[in-house]
C-alpha cells in the first residue's frame, strides 16, 4: 500500500463485518484491502455517473423514455436522424452514444463510423430491435463497444453506460 502510515477508522456492524470477512477470506486479501476497495469503487462509480449521454432513435417514446430513464444521473441530449446526431457531435463533446440501428438517412452503423472518424474517444451502443449476430459484429467492426436488443432495460443500460464511462475515465489517465 502507498499510504503506509495513514490509517482508516470505520465502524461497521457486525453481521456486515462477518460478511466482509467471508468475502476477504474467498478473495484471500485483508479486511482493510476489501474495504478501501469497496470505497474506491464507490467513489469512481460516483464520478464516473454523471456522463454526457447522446440517445439516437427515430422513435420518440424509446428515445424520450431512455432520456427519462437516465437524465438523473446523466447530461441527456437526443436526436432522432442520424444526420442531426453527427451536427451535434461535431459540436459538443458526448461520452457515449446509444444509437438505433434503423434510422431514416444515415443508418444508425453510418452514425458509429463517423463518429469514430470524427472523435474517436466516444463510446458508441448500438440498439436495435432486429437483432442478428452478422449486425452485432459489424457494428463492433465500425466501432461499437456494445449492442442490445431493445426493448432495452434500463438498469441494464444504465449498467453498461457506467462500465463504459469508467473505461474512458480510465483511458484519459493513461
Amino acid at each position: 500500500m502507498a499510504d503506509e502510515g495513514k490509517q482508516l477508522h470505520i465502524r461497521i456492524p457486525k453481521e456486515l463485518f462477518t460478511r466482509l470477512k467471508v468475502k476477504c477470506a474467498y478473495k484471500g486479501i485483508p479486511i482493510q484491502e476489501y474495504v478501501i476497495e469497496l470505497i474506491t469503487d464507490s467513489m469512481a462509480r460516483k464520478t464516473a455517473e454523471k456522463g454526457s449521454i447522446l440517445i439516437i432513435d427515430d422513435e420518440a417514446v424509446i428515445r424520450e423514455s431512455l432520456r427519462d430513464s437516465l437524465k438523473d444521473t446523466h447530461n441527456i441530449t437526443t436526436a432522432e436522424t442520424g444526420e442531426e446526431a453527427l451536427e451535434l457531435v461535431k459540436n459538443q463533446d458526448f461520452d457515449v452514444l446509444i444509437v438505433d440501428v434503423r434510422l431514416p438517412g444515415k443508418s444508425g452503423l453510418d452514425v458509429v463510423k463517423e463518429v469514430k472518424d470524427i472523435n474517436p474517444y466516444i463510446r458508441s451502443i448500438v440498439i436495435t430491435a432486429f437483432p442478428s449476430i452478422e449486425l452485432s459484429v459489424q457494428a463492433m467492426k465500425l466501432g461499437a463497444v456494445d449492442f442490445m436488443v431493445k426493448p432495452v432495460r434500463a438498469d441494464d443500460l444504465e449498467k453498461l453506460i457506467n462500465e463504459n464511462l469508467l473505461k474512458k475515465a480510465s483511458r484519459r489517465k493513461e
